[in-house]
């Protein structure tokens, strides 16, 4: 921790207390009771100090202990734990004294939490931790009963291949909003791990580096000498389980000797001779008396069974130890966490390596490249020896890791899905350990890091100079990549000058390399820069991302280049972290207000910019956000309601659609204007899924200065319209709605519009050749955004059809269909299938036009478009009986389902009046066609005209009366619209007359 500066910090917090102490106070004498107490507390006071814990603080006979500071290490958890243990085991032994001595029993409860908190100060008595932390680790304690060692959910997690655990019931807890998972303590071993038989999943990605291991084993034993092998690696990168593998493919009759260094504990030297020791028990006689009495009476001493010897004397019984397991067979001395081994043991292996010959042994030295800290010439100059650092995982690698660990774990499979793999890959950085850490978290629902990534970055982190800290904590504000520049623009507070130096140690470190632009650099592991920046004090983060965002502002107004590094995304993304840190730290900051309104323009802005691109999920993340800063009562929330609406439509989330509505009156409550367009925008919703409404109901609610609501009312208006057949009015109102949009200035709305006017000329009386003229000037107009391309060219397809250019028509198709693939757009992909059924007819081929039809009228059910995908059903019907099947024909029309289309309705009459008239029912098709006829008179669709009109020709014919006049008046309609090829054909039809 550097000096005295408030940090964020993930520690492990232990609350252990005393229960029968008033029981106590009321019996013993005050002198007795002290010494008693005095105790207790020395037995807690040994098991924390020896698992380096701290004391915080003594609340009566309850004492609080923190584990990660000053330095975290990746075990604090573990430690935690022990401390717990070992202090519980002191106080009952107490207890037990105390029962046959005095006749008062005792106990104690624990609770031990892990997390985020705020540490001031140094070690000692002027430490304080500050954080939900420390509450929760106090109220689990409480709720333990007494002799128990309650662990919380991520302390369990943390050490859970090292303890015996059994969960108890959720635990409801004061000042907690949901239960808490908790776990009782059973036993801890902080040895315990499993063996090379429990990996199921498969080494993926170091075959390379085990056939050297292999190698150098197999010189070993061929050449009878003793080597050594250092495996490297950052933690989590898989040394551990590349030694399994090793160990688990050597031959028969190799002996394997394991020690482990571990980071907690007192006078822990040796311990990891003591472990190989421990393994030889069945073996030791025949042992002792090959290494004599001398040898005999130190190795015991090294297991705690009397008074150890000197170094020197220690490191003879070890080499002869060696020599005697080596003489009839291989062995393999595994050496794990070698780095944190004391530099006494590093001898100690060095004198093993140097001295022993003529016996096959192998070294694996496990560890990290802190060890090179300790002993920068370690495994330098043996003529038996490598080095070996593993790098990460190649993307391919971790890919294939994150399938093997889904297929091997049936909880994970349970949860999986595509976008689950991609994050763990890409988000991994090649580590194995993350990948399988954060699968496991994410499965279960948190979106967060998991603890255990977090206690290993962070010991890491706490290793590093002042300098060191600052700068990448600063790096980490800035993003994966930053410039010095950027560093040194965020303050010039460093003891050493510039960040420069400080950067090369980061890169010697590996926690920084060269960036791919020019001088800039990057994070080498993603998940390091994320946990540095949750270990950045919030203040800290707050003023810095205003910093970066003003800075990057300033650099958008001067920078002139077709190309940069950061985009106006930047400035949003800052702006939101300063206005949310300034927000939970800074709540009465005066210039929050501003900042706030600042990072809701910015996110709008952005947000508006992705739905006119229609990258919809980014503008739905962006809108929503500014929603969630912008002040309750602010007049934009009305905008954003729509625009995030439209979104979600579009996305065919209609749910979605109407609860961005309820949001804003939420929001603006008892506004007039706000509420009218929220309630346009819900008729406009109903109206996409078949239900009717009136909007001249709304008229009269309409102020005339309330451009928005006239946009979106003049909308609803056209539908409601086109509903109706009335397409010449429609016409009318997407125009007036377009006025409006231009006295807005909003170009957003202003397209929309011009859009829905480029797809009604299809059936509006607008002509043909001045609909090609309109899709024209909105092709070029929509450029460079294809998603409003696609509607136009499908405009354009149709009326090249009516026109008779086929061919031309089917090109225009297919490049709507390329890019409504390249986009993948839900609609618009079965408009294209639609409007091919309608150029197929006009072609001729019926039946293909009518399995067109059938495609685009599933696809519209699915999607919840009932009442189109009832009139497109009539459509294919209507090629069913072009192709001469009268009978099917009639069938189809009376199980069509979903809500009638004026459209729909009229085209369905037509063709039962020709069905009838196929069946001689001439009545009754005379009568269906007249009813026919009358309709479509209502409307000013003049294709559909034509279309009903030649049907009623063709019946009036079959029945023996003149087709003459309807035959005329539906040319009249084709010409009127323009419609030359269906024109054409209807004039053939007079001239067979």
């Amino acid at each position: 921790m550097q000096g005295s500066r408030p940090a964020r910090r993930h520690i492990v917090v232990l609350f252990i207390d005393l229960s029968g102490s008033t029981e106590l106070a009321e019996r013993l004498d005050p002198e007795l009771l002290m010494q008693i107490l005095e105790r207790y507390y020395a037995g807690c006071r040994e098991a924390i100090f020896a698992n380096g814990g701290v004391i915080e603080k003594y609340i009566g006979d309850a004492i609080m202990a923190v584990f990660g500071i000053p330095l975290s290490r990746e075990d604090d958890a573990l430690r935690a734990v022990l401390a717990a243990h070992g202090a519980m085991r002191s106080v009952y032994e107490l207890a037990d004294q105390l029962e046959r001595t005095v006749g008062v029993r005792i106990g104690a409860h624990v609770g031990v939490a892990f997390g985020e908190v705020m540490v001031v100060g140094n070690t000692g008595t002027d430490v304080r931790v500050i954080g939900d932390t420390v509450n929760t680790a106090a109220r689990i304690q409480s709720a333990a009963k007494e002799g128990e060692i309650l662990l919380g959910d991520d302390v369990a997690r943390l050490v859970r291949q090292h303890a015996v655990m059994e969960e108890v019931p959720p635990l409801t807890l004061k000042g907690k909003k949901d239960p808490v998972r908790a776990w009782r303590l059973i036993d801890v071993e902080p040895d315990r791990a499993g063996d090379a038989g429990a990996d199921t999943v498969p080494l993926i990605g170091r075959d390379e580096e085990l056939a050297q291991l292999t190698r150098l084993h197999e010189r070993v034993i061929r050449e009878r000498l003793c080597g050594m092998a250092t495996l490297l690696g950052v933690p989590g990168i898989g040394k551990s389980r590349l030694v399994r593998e090793f160990l688990h493919r050597l031959p028969p009759g190799v002996r394997v000797l394991t020690g482990r260094c571990p980071s907690y504990g007192i006078g822990a030297t040796y311990r990891p001779i003591a472990e190989m020791l421990e393994d030889v028990n069945g073996d030791w006689p025949a042992v002792a008396a090959a290494v004599g009495p001398d040898g005999e009476r130190t190795l015991r001493a090294l297991a705690g069974n009397g008074q150890t010897p000197g170094v020197a004397e220690i490191a003879r019984a070890v080499r002869s130890f060696l020599e005697v397991m080596a003489d009839n067979r291989p062995l393999v001395v595994v050496l794990d966490n070698l780095q944190w081994a004391e530099p006494t043991l590093l001898e100690l292996v060095d004198d093993c390596v140097a001295w022993l010959t003529d016996v096959p042994v192998l070294f694996v030295c496990v560890a990290r490249p802190e060890i090179y800290e300790l002993r920068p010439g370690w495994g330098g100059g043996m003529a038996c020896g490598m080095s070996l650092e593993l790098g990460p995982l190649s993307g391919a690698d971790v890919a294939r890791l994150v399938q093997e660990l889904c297929a091997e774990r049936v909880e994970v499979m349970a949860h999986a899905d595509e976008a689950l793999h991609w994050r763990v890959a890409a988000s991994s950085d090649g580590n194995p350990l993350f990948a399988e850490l954060m699968l496991e978290t994410l499965t279960e629902g948190d979106g967060s890091l998991p603890p255990t990534i977090t206690a290993l970055l962070g010991a890491r982190l706490d290793r590093l100079g002042g300098d060191e800290r600052e700068v990448l904590e600063r790096a980490a504000t800035i993003g994966q990549m930053f410039t010095l520049g950027q560093v040194e623009m965020l303050g010039p507070d460093l003891s050493s000058g510039t960040p420069s130096g400080p950067v090369r140690s980061l890169q010697r470190d590996r926690l920084v390399r060269r960036g791919s632009q020019p001088g800039a650099f990057e994070f080498t592991q993603t998940l390091t820069r994320e946990t540095v920046y949750s270990l950045t004090s919030k203040e800290q983060r707050a003023d810095w991302h205003r910093r970066l965002a003003d800075w990057l502002g300033e650099q958008e107004a001067a920078d002139d280049t077709p190309f940069r590094s950061w985009t106006s995304g930047d400035i949003s993304r800052h702006l939101l972290a300063a206005c949310r840190f300034t927000r939970e730290v800074r709540p009465f900051d005066p210039l929050l207000d501003e900042l706030t309104d600042r990072a809701a323009t910015a996110l709008i802005r952005d947000g508006g910019e992705a739905l006119h691109r229609r990258d919809l999920p980014a503008a739905i993340a962006l809108l929503e956000r500014g929603r969630e800063i912008l002040p309750k009562g602010r007049e934009e929330h009305r905008r954003l309601a729509i625009l995030i609406s439209d979104a979600e439509l579009a996305r065919g989330e209609a749910g979605k659609a109407a609860a961005a509505l309820d949001a804003a009156e939420e929001m603006l409550p008892g506004d007039p204007r706000t509420a009218l367009t929220c309630t346009i925008q819900r008729e406009m919703l109903g109206l996409r899924t078949g239900r009717g409404t009136d909007p001249e109901a709304l008229r009269d609610r309409l102020e005339q200065d309330d451009d928005l609501s006239w946009c979106r009312f003049h909308q609803l208006e056209a539908w409601t319209h086109i509903d109706a057949g009335r397409f010449g009015a429609a016409d009318q109102a997407l125009r007036d709605g377009v006025a409006r949009a231009r006295a807005m200035g909003d170009r957003y709305e202003e397209d929309r519009l011009l859009g829905g006017l480029c797809e009604l000329v299809q059936w509006s009386p607008t002509p043909v050749g001045e609909g090609l003229v309109l899709c024209a000037d909105l092709l070029e107009r929509f450029v460079g955004d294809r998603a409003l391309l696609v509607p136009v060219l499908l405009t354009k397809a149709r009326l090249l059809g009516l026109s008779g250019g086929l061919a031309e028509a089917r090109e225009t198709l297919d490049t709507a269909a390329h890019y409504v693939d390249e986009l993948d757009l839900g609609l618009p992909a079965i408009a294209v299938t639609q409007v091919r059924g309608l150029v197929e007819s006009l072609a001729g081929d019926h039946e293909k036009a009518r399995a067109l039809f059938r495609d685009a009228a599933a696809a519209l059910h699915a999607a919840g478009h009932g009442g189109a995908a009832a009139t497109l059903e009539i459509y294919a019907a209507r090629e069913t009986l072009r192709m001469g099947d009268s009978g099917l024909a009639a069938r189809e029309l009376d199980r069509r389902e979903g809500p009638r289309q004026l459209r729909g309705e009229v085209t369905a009459l037509a063709l039962r009046a020709a069905v009838a008239a196929r069946s001689a029912d001439h009545p009754e098709a005379l009568r269906l066609a007249d009813r026919a006829a009358e309709l479509v008179a209502a409307t000013d669709d003049l294709c559909l005209r034509g279309d009903v009109l030649v049907e009623v020709a063709q019946v009036r014919r079959a029945a023996g009366r003149d087709p003459s006049g309807a035959l005329r008046d539906a040319l009249d309609a084709y010409d009127d619209k323009g419609a030359s090829l269906l024109a054409h054909r209807t004039r053939d039809l007079l001239g067979d007359l």
